[in-house]
């Protein structure tokens, strides 16, 4: 357990939003930009220009004043930043194409109950004891408040961080969420200055208006569905973590129960394998669309489509073929079935050319189908019925018998 005290603590982010304004393509002083702009050239004050960025309120090229239907404001990037919305248009193709080629999407990270749960309720502080025996527990001194980092939060940052590029998109203030990226990322190799807290957007729905890629190659990770109205096509809902107790009485917590998430079979272990799945899907190299014309969306709402089934393939693939890289088991994939390379218990269909049912196995509740089930399944972009794909039953062969005259 580590205690983090206010001195320990970055209030202002401008070093880093600096540093990242620089590496997308800005000028690395803004500021001396702004004035040299607007200095004693005598330049009127317009409400639009031909120009595309903008810095505490000027054009940066020929210092025009202007006002918020310009554009946007990027304070994360820098505090006093503003882009045009052809600019946003043009970087957000510029940093889409550069990611896409690094084979990446983008990741939005909520963090309160996302993440870790924080609780400034006096009765959960904990003892010296108490914090010492947990290593992901912190105190907030000098505040009465403790942070409890969801189990298997640091490696899933790892692993995710390979396959995304990683925002903390949260509804708390930028300090706060500052202070818990210390705690998630204490070496600063995940976020950057990719945190978009409250001030940036002073809205009660979060807008994917303020990442500069494309809504094609974002997903959010977020417990609450209703702060992503506009985007709920993108979102993938996480359970909500409650470590401590809350004024909420339907709520039990985890602490009350003397118990946690476990590390491997918990939520952010299963969401992670769902997103190395959608990052397979998204960059196979058997997919028929182009990559600029791939879209996360519609990865997402095919994996509903065939949701709670286990496929076996049965005497479908040649020997010594691996039937990950067919185009039946990639079907099946993205309808979001699970594939078994054995027929076991927790099967639910076996697609098959050849009907090798035993007495025995027609006991149990499996659905034995042909391929086109699934390829149909796949077109119709639903679950079709199994019994309008039967198994082709082999006719008996008969023995040629002479004809006696």
């Amino acid at each position: 357990m580590k205690i983090i005290t206010e001195m320990d603590f970055p209030q202002d982010s401008s070093d880093m939003a600096s540093s990242s304004s620089s590496s997308m393509g800005f000028p690395q002083n803004l500021t001396d930009v702004a004035s040299s702009s607007s200095g004693s050239m005598g330049v009127p004050d317009y409400h639009t220009c031909a120009h595309s960025r903008v810095f505490r309120g000027r054009c940066l090229v020929c210092g025009t004043k202007l006002d918020r239907s310009h554009g946007l404001p990027f304070k994360y990037i820098d505090r006093n930043l503003w882009l045009s919305h052809k600019e946003i248009a043009q970087q957000r193709k510029v940093q889409s194409d550069k990611l896409l080629n690094e084979r990446k999407l983008v990741l939005l990270l909520d963090l309160d109950h996302t993440l870790l749960h924080t609780s400034a309720m006096t009765r959960n502080q904990k003892t010296q004891e108490e914090l010492n025996s947990f290593p992901d527990l912190y105190s907030l001194e000098p505040f009465s408040g403790m942070t409890k980092l969801r189990p298997y939060v640091h490696e899933f940052l790892k692993e995710a961080s390979s396959l995304f590029e990683l925002y903390i998109y949260t509804m708390g203030e930028r300090h706060y969420a500052m202070r818990m990226a210390q705690f998630l990322d204490p070496e600063n190799v995940y976020f950057n200055s990719r945190i978009i807290a409250y001030e940036d957007y002073r809205e009660d729905e979060k807008t994917l208006d303020l990442v500069l890629k494309k809504e094609s190659m974002i997903l959010i990770l977020d417990d609450t569905k209703k702060v992503w109205k506009k985007h709920t096509l993108n979102l993938i809902h996480v359970k909500k973590y409650s470590y401590f107790d809350s004024h909420e009485r339907s709520t039990v917590s985890l602490s009350s129960l003397n118990t946690d998430e476990d590390e491997r079979t918990g939520e952010l272990a299963t969401i992670l394998k769902k997103l190395q799945l959608i990052h397979r899907l998204f960059f196979n190299p058997k997919s028929e669309d182009d990559l600029a014309d791939r879209d996360v969306k519609y990865i997402l709402v095919r994996l509903t489509k065939l949701q709670g089934c286990n496929i076996f393939f049965n005497h479908i693939f040649p020997p010594n073929f691996d039937p990950e890289n067919s185009r039946l088991w990639m079907m099946a994939e993205e309808l979001g079935a699970i594939c078994s390379k054995e027929l076991c218990a927790s099967v639910t269909h076996v697609v098959t050319h050849l009907d090798t049912r035993t007495k025995e196995s027609q006991k149990g509740k499996k659905f034995w189908v042909n391929p086109r089930w699934l390829r149909a399944c796949y077109h119709a972009l639903g679950r079709e019925a199994e019994e309008e794909f039967p198994i082709p039953v082999p006719k008996p062969k008969v023995k040629d018998k002479k004809l006696r005259r």
